[in-house]
This record gives C-alpha cells, sequence and structure tokens, in this order.
C-alpha cells in the first residue's frame, strides 16, 4: 500500500505539471524554492480592480534569476502579498496559507475565510502574520512556527498598518478610527495633563498581542491639518519609527481659500517609549523644501535604513534619501513610466541597502522584467526578461487580465549589485 500510495503521488504530479516556455505548473503543494530568488503573486490588481466581473484566478510564481521557475494557482485574493521570510516563502489562499521552503510546501487550513490581504510580516520566533481588513477594522491571522494559528481583532481601526519589532501597528486619527476617541484623549490627557485639548489627535495603536475589541494605544499626538500619509510598512529602530509623510503649506492654501497647491516632503517620528511625535521637515541642500505633487510622491514606500540616511521608494518609483539627524533630504531618481498607453507598464518595488529593484510588467504583451538600479548613481539594468508570465497574466486564458500584485527578493540575495 505504501508503495501504491508512492506511485500514485508520482504520476499525479506528472499528469498535473504543465510546461510553458521556462515555467513549470505545479500543484501548490509540491513547489520548493530551490534556485529560486524572486517570488511573484498574481492576482486581481491596480488594472482590474473596479471591474465587474468574476475573479477566481490567483497564482505563486517563484523564478530565478535568469527568469526560469515554477508557478502554481493558489486562488483569487484581493491585495495578494507575498513575504521571503527566514523560514520561506509565505502567501495565501482564501482557505489557507502556505510556507514554500527549499524543500517542501506547508499547508496551513484558516480559521476564517479571507479574500482580502493588507500586508504579510515575520513576527519575532519565526511568526508570521497576515492582515486583513475586518468589518470596520483590521484581524491579524498568526502562523506559528510549530503550525499552529491564532488571530486577533482590533474593532473600529482603519489606517496606516506596519511592523515594529514584535508588534504589528496602526496609524490612525480619532476622525477615521472614532471608536479609539475616549481611550486617545484619556492617553493624551494622562500624559500632557488638562487644560485645552485638541479637536482630534492622531494614535498608534497595537494590532497584535491583546484581548479585546480596544487596541491598546502607544503614542498619542494632536491631529495636524494638512499632514497625509498612506503607507503599509513603517522602518523601525528600537522604539522609534519613521514613516514618510507630506504637508501642505498652511499660508499658501490660507491665501487662496482652497487648497494648497505646496506640498512638502516631512517625516514623521513616533517615539514609542515616549509615546510622542515629531515632525522632521525635509529640506535640500539650499535648506528650501523638497515639494511633492502628482508627478513626485511617497505613497506606499518600501523603505531601509542605510548608515544614518533614511532610504525609500514609492509606489510610483521615485526615490528619496533623509538624513536623519540634519533633516537634509535628496531625490535620488524616479522610474520614467507610463500607465497608460500601447508602451506603458506598471511596476512594484523592493529595497536593499544597496539599491532598488523594480519588477516591471508591460501592458501591450504582458512582457515582464525585473530590472535594479543602486541608490546613488547608474542606470537601471535588466537582471531578466520574460514572456512567459504572459499565458497567466493575458486575458482571455482565465476570468480577466491579472496584474503582479506583490513580490518578494529571497534574503540575503542581491544579485543586482554584484
Amino acid at each position: 500500500w505504501a508503495l501504491l500510495v508512492v506511485v500514485l503521488s508520482v504520476a499525479a504530479l506528472a499528469w498535473s505539471c504543465v510546461f510553458h516556455g521556462t515555467l513549470t505548473r505545479k500543484p501548490v503543494g509540491f513547489l520548493t524554492t530551490n534556485d529560486a530568488v524572486i517570488a511573484l503573486r498574481l492576482g486581481r490588481g491596480w488594472t482590474t480592480v473596479a471591474e465587474d466581473k468574476p475573479y477566481y484566478d490567483g497564482w505563486i510564481v517563484l523564478l530565478d534569476a535568469q527568469g526560469r521557475g515554477q508557478v502554481a494557482s493558489v486562488d483569487e485574493v484581493l491585495g495578494g502579498d507575498v513575504l521571503w521570510s527566514d523560514r520561506g516563502v509565505f502567501f495565501g489562499s482564501p482557505s489557507h496559507d502556505y510556507v514554500t521552503t527549499d524543500s517542501a510546501t506547508q499547508e496551513i487550513a484558516r480559521k476564517y475565510v479571507r479574500d482580502e490581504d493588507v500586508s504579510r510580516y515575520e513576527l519575532s520566533g519565526g511568526t508570521l502574520a497576515v492582515v486583513k481588513e475586518e468589518g470596520t477594522g483590521y484581524r491579524v491571522d498568526s502562523v506559528h512556527p510549530d503550525g499552529t494559528t491564532s488571530s486577533v481583532e482590533s474593532s473600529g481601526v482603519r489606517g496606516n498598518v506596519g511592523q515594529c519589532g514584535s508588534r504589528i501597528l496602526a496609524i490612525t486619527d480619532t476622525e477615521r478610527s472614532e471608536s479609539m476617541r475616549t481611550a486617545a484623549f484619556e492617553a493624551y490627557a494622562a500624559q500632557f495633563g488638562g487644560g485645552d485639548m485638541p479637536e482630534a489627535l492622531e494614535v498608534v495603536v497595537q494590532l497584535t498581542d491583546h484581548d479585546g475589541d480596544v487596541a491598546p494605544i502607544l503614542a498619542v499626538a494632536p491631529m495636524v491639518e494638512g499632514l497625509s500619509s498612506r503607507q503599509r510598512m513603517f522602518d523601525c529602530e528600537g522604539d522609534v519609527i519613521t514613516m514618510p509623510s507630506v504637508r501642505e503649506d498652511e499660508d499658501d492654501a490660507s491665501s487662496s481659500g482652497v487648497e494648497s497647491e505646496r506640498r512638502g516632503l516631512v517625516l514623521q517620528r513616533w517615539d514609542l517609549s515616549a509615546g510622542q511625535r515629531t515632525i522632521v521637515p525635509v529640506v535640500d541642500e539650499d535648506g528650501s523644501s523638497i515639494e511633492l505633487g502628482e508627478d513626485l510622491g511617497v505613497a506606499d514606500s518600501e523603505a531601509i535604513h542605510v548608515d544614518n540616511e533614511y532610504r525609500f521608494v514609492s509606489s510610483g518609483g521615485d526615490a528619496f534619501a533623509v538624513d536623519l539627524t540634519s533633516g537634509r533630504g535628496r531625490h535620488l531618481f524616479s522610474l520614467e513610466k507610463s500607465t497608460y498607453g500601447p508602451d506603458g507598464y506598471l511596476a512594484t518595488f523592493q529595497v536593499t541597502e544597496s539599491g532598488v529593484y523594480a519588477l516591471k510588467d508591460r501592458r501591450s504583451d504582458r512582457v515582464v522584467t525585473l530590472s535594479y538600479r543602486s541608490w546613488e548613481d547608474g542606470e537601471w539594468r535588466d537582471i531578466f526578461t520574460t514572456r512567459d508570465l504572459a499565458y497567466y497574466l493575458n486575458e482571455g486564458y482565465i476570468s480577466s487580465a491579472l496584474d503582479i500584485q506583490s513580490f518578494a527578493l529571497r534574503p540575503g540575495w542581491d544579485g543586482g549589485a554584484q
């Protein structure tokens, strides 16, 4: 019987493996990372999210440095995220989470059906976590090293989500998350005493390791008009969170009576040990503010610390470096791209200490290219280009055209810098 089971398993794998160009399609349970250096999540994305069509397709792709590899169907998850941690490649479907290593894929059944991801994180001790929007708040589902799972819900919280150490946090305000209002003003009064109270507060709340509906408040500050940010990751050193943000020019706005067209780059720095925030205006070498606009932004940044600099690239491909001591900043470069027209393409990004990786999906023929550029100088250099993903991305093969929702690099791999 044991021999029969082995024979049937091998036969099933051989029957289900489909070769298309340099990609091999497999059942998800047979995926292994092997020589892969990049993991991709395909599904409903930027160009398809508003379309009223049936969606049921999602894919995980593992590629080596030449663009060869494996692909598996894992069903569609809106905003599908992929994380490559020290434990392996962490991704999910509506009913399962998966961890793929060099030798096997572990399948973990979910207690709750999940059709949307906010982001995935690796916590201390090897625990892997995924954040999902749940009702009016967030739910964090965790997969522990022994295969067990747990969930924590934080009702009434909406905002920027990220990680600091072993904690997953949200930065929100009492207007967007009204259920936090009472606890936030109590925390502010306890820290700063009585007297005049701001009309609204910004707060840092903890989404993990708590019981009950009210998430613990770690820091509070008065809400600042014209200050905004949209992030799903934070840079964190010790207990200090750094987050790029946009601040409108209040004088310009008040003099014209309309929303300001002058928007400057600032850093919000939250010290969780003190429970307070500082706002650092970013200036160039001449002492002038770095102005942002439609062609230059900081939303959904991927960030990293390099020496004393905070370096990041926005979802639009704009890269900056800011000295955290002086506040001096530099616009390093922008990815020249267009999401419209026959030659337009979409791109997603990852960062390392040496530079920026861009995964570009050309809209005309769905040719996908992994490119690299150092932070300081040089041009974009292509690592690989593949046409094989068009078979899975193109409209007509499945219910509708899909996009690359996210990608992750193998920890420690920095092939673009070599």
